[in-house]
């Protein structure tokens, strides 16, 4: 029994139009996947950086260190810019790998975004208060 895949055959395959456009969409869905897992991973990063640099600028600010603060609130400015900027770029991606979704598969994909999310779950907690 031969287990090798006929490298003919799938030139047969990406020589018609309609499964060339098929594979070019899938590995354009692959690298779009790809490109959003890692910017998400870095977001995470970069939410934990924030997070130690918010404790060193508080501690400076008990301490009234004026120069380290202006410091830490300069690298805190600049990193969550950068979050920011990787927020965007995610979101995009993400509508890119939903759009290839439902044409490739016909998946509706909802994107959910976590600063709305969260804003709705306070709002529902402090009512119940």
């Amino acid at each position: 029994m031969n287990t090798r895949a006929n490298p003919n055959r799938t030139n047969r395959l990406l020589s018609r139009p309609g499964n060339r456009m098929h594979s070019e969409k899938r590995a354009s869905l692959l690298g779009a996947e790809r490109r959003f897992r890692r910017s998400c991973e870095q977001i995470v990063l970069f939410n934990q950086r924030i997070e130690e640099l918010q404790v060193r600028y508080d501690k400076a600010k008990q301490t009234s260190n004026c120069p380290f603060r202006y410091n830490l609130r300069l690298k805190l400015a600049v990193v969550e810019g950068l979050r920011n900027v990787y927020n965007d770029y995610a979101r995009g991606k993400a509508k890119m790998v939903a759009d290839l979704r439902q044409e490739l598969f016909g998946e509706i994909v909802r994107i959910v975004a976590d600063d709305d999310d969260y804003a709705a779950s306070e709002a529902s907690t402090e009512s119940n208060d």
